[in-house]
């Protein structure tokens, strides 16, 4: 079961990660890229802790995206070259939680848009939006939670 957690403030982030352009949905490629990212992981020069953001950012207006596998890291100047860099300011978001296994990912998002914000009354506003996976354990990503600014 999927549930909006909150409406808050979040923190300001600086990411860094793999980054490549997708359809907007679903795409085997995007399964490509978290495999070329995660022998990184854990490696990233001032990574902090042991969440990885999956980043939907630069919608492109003809239904590409780009996406980004990544980690918070303290400063975007200590990353290697070969990284991509995402500073996302603080903002206001609303906060979903997806329990399910991640095959069904796709789902919750699908359900986020047509079904919970406009419940909510929210207006999705520009900016990136991303799921939070916490590595913290050796199960896996566990819960996951997606962040999409509002206003």
């Amino acid at each position: 079961m999927t549930t909006t957690l909150a409406l808050r403030q979040s923190p300001a982030l600086v990411l860094a990660g793999r980054n490549g352009t997708f359809p907007i949905g679903p795409s085997d490629g995007i399964r490509e890229l978290w495999e070329r990212f995660m022998p990184d992981f854990g490696k990233i020069a001032g990574q902090i802790g042991t969440r990885a953001y999956g980043v939907c950012h630069r919608f492109d207006g003809r239904g590409h995206m780009d996406y980004m596998a990544a980690v918070e890291v303290g400063n975007a100047g200590e990353v290697p070259g070969y990284l991509h860099t995402l500073i996302i300011p603080t903002r206001k978001v609303a906060v979903f939680r997806h329990e399910g296994d991640i095959s069904t990912l796709s789902e919750t998002w699908r359900r986020i848009f047509e079904e919970w914000l406009p419940a909510a009354k929210l207006t999705v506003a520009d900016g990136p939006q991303f799921e939070v996976y916490d590595f913290s354990s050796d199960d896996g990503p566990g819960i996951i939670d997606i962040h999409i600014p509002v206003t």
